[in-house]
């Protein structure tokens, strides 16, 4: 990629092409943001930027210095990724000896760290060496979601860069120009990712679906109230059958949906819900279940998914919410709306 095909974080791109062009660039900088935002992609492309032998600070994508980055067969470009939970300080000080070699093939040695928070501790002091005494030819990029957990000498020693989620129209947009799909799946895609590209490409849709049908057919029972041995039944299957990651992903489905239906039942255009493939489907639902009733299943259910590494008994946990629901529990309407704020 060049800057001008990266997707999203513009003021990012701006400012580092800003950088390049009047030779300010940072020997140490850190992308901070949530995963799959494209903080690699933006790394790599700045790595080309740096050492394109046909453009000035881009890339162009097709000279062998930008074809063997891409490949990850550039001899001055290394990617440090965890061996196993972290980077270790083995590796570290082989980044180092690298750091202080002049550049093999490029104009300068890029260096990153995906993700440098898991730098354990011996390994994140022995870098801040190359950060306090920085080679002139080398780069560091080290990639974050949790800034807070890198070192603050090794914040303060770097410039740190900011990226958020992408919009949905930008996933939209790339989706539908690489991962041909119908509409209504790309539309879909793009609202489930959360801004992150990443996690747009990951998504299994035919399972999603499937859970969400079933996820469904359970707020129906709950707004219906009137089948309590389904309930319970249903809370058995949740409960003990599902192992906890899978409990962990039904009940997030559960959640997508009552975020929807609070929308809305507030709102009432259905512009901002995820699921827009169902809207009318979820409309007809939001009008029959009050607000306040969605607003105290979600705020249960939110319980729940906190006390789960408490190791609660979720099977007990659902019959009690379940039966809570059916026998009228209510939030009150301006505890209703702070929830749909809070989403």
């Amino acid at each position: 990629m060049s800057w001008t095909t990266l997707i999203g974080n513009h003021r990012v791109k701006a400012t580092l092409r800003a950088a390049l062009r009047e030779d300010r660039l940072a020997h140490a900088l850190i992308f901070s943001g949530p995963d799959g935002v494209g903080k690699r992609q933006f790394a790599l492309t700045l790595a080309k930027a740096v050492n394109c032998t046909e453009r000035e600070a881009d890339s162009c994508d097709q000279c062998s210095a930008c074809r063997k980055i891409d490949e990850g067969a550039h001899m001055d470009v290394m990617l440090v990724e965890p061996e196993g939970t972290f980077i270790k300080i083995d590796q570290v000080r082989q980044l180092i000896q690298e750091a202080y070699y002049r550049p093999f093939e490029g104009r300068q040695r890029v260096f990153i760290l995906d993700p440098a928070d898991a730098l354990n501790e011996s390994a994140a002091n022995a870098l801040l060496k190359a950060l306090e005494e920085p080679p002139a030819t080398s780069l560091m990029i080290l990639l974050t979601s949790r800034l807070h957990a890198l070192l603050p000498t090794i914040r303060s020693r770097c410039q740190v860069h900011t990226f958020t989620p992408l919009t949905v129209k930008e996933i939209e947009g790339f989706l539908r120009e690489r991962y041909r799909r119908p509409e209504d799946q790309t539309r879909l895609l793009a609202r489930l990712s959360g801004g992150r590209i990443g996690r747009a490409l990951e998504i299994d849709l035919s399972v999603y679906r499937t859970w969400r049908k079933e996820a469904l057919e359970l707020l129906k029972l709950l707004a219906a109230g009137d089948d309590r041995a389904r309930l319970i039944k249903a809370a058995e299957y949740l409960g003990r059958k599902l192992s906890r990651e899978e409990f962990e992903d039904r009940l997030s489905v559960v959640n997508i949906l009552l975020r929807d239906l609070l929308y809305l039942a507030v709102e009432g255009d259905g512009a901002d819900i995820i699921n827009v493939d169902i809207a009318s489907t979820l409309r007809r639902l939001a009008a029959v279940w009050p607000l306040e009733r969605i607003a105290a299943l979600s705020a249960h259910l939110e319980t729940l998914r906190r006390n789960l590494q408490q190791n609660v008994h979720r099977q007990i946990a659902l019959e009690d919410i379940f039966l809570l629901m059916v026998s009228g529990e209510t939030c009150s309407s301006t505890e209703a709306k702070k929830r749909l704020l809070r989403k």
